[in-house]
């Protein structure tokens, strides 16, 4: 299923925002926008992109129990906002958190509904 698969990627982007930030967060590395930057937040731009265009029509038609569009447009904000905040390791810690577990537990719900939704075909 394109969703389920767009979903991991989602959440893999998540991860990876995170574990930029950590990084960063121990060991400012200088970065250049255009060689560094600007790619890394491209392609949380492209993951996001992705993910909500089937995302959207599918919680409008399936209705999955306390998720909704509201929800799923907020998770992407969050992967794109900590994607560009990763490379400031002086981003407050728990605001970045916050904004990381979110978007974890909103995409590995919809992760798990599709999942069990499969099984059960």
């Amino acid at each position: 299923m394109e969703l389920l698969i767009r979903t991991e990627q989602l959440l893999l982007q998540n991860e990876k925002n995170w574990e930029l930030y950590l990084s960063n967060r121990e060991e400012e590395k200088p970065f250049d926008f255009y060689k560094d930057m600007k790619p890394f937040v491209d392609e949380a731009k492209r993951c996001v992109d992705d993910f909500l265009e089937l995302a959207i029509p599918w919680v409008n038609t399936e209705r999955p129990p306390y998720l909704g569009e509201l929800q799923l447009r907020q998770a992407c904000d969050n992967v794109q906002m900590t994607a560009v905040s990763a490379f400031n390791g002086r981003s407050f810690y728990k605001h970045f958190l916050d904004h990381y577990q979110s978007t974890k537990y909103t995409l590995t719900r919809v992760r798990d509904f599709l999942k069990r939704k499969e099984e059960s075909m």
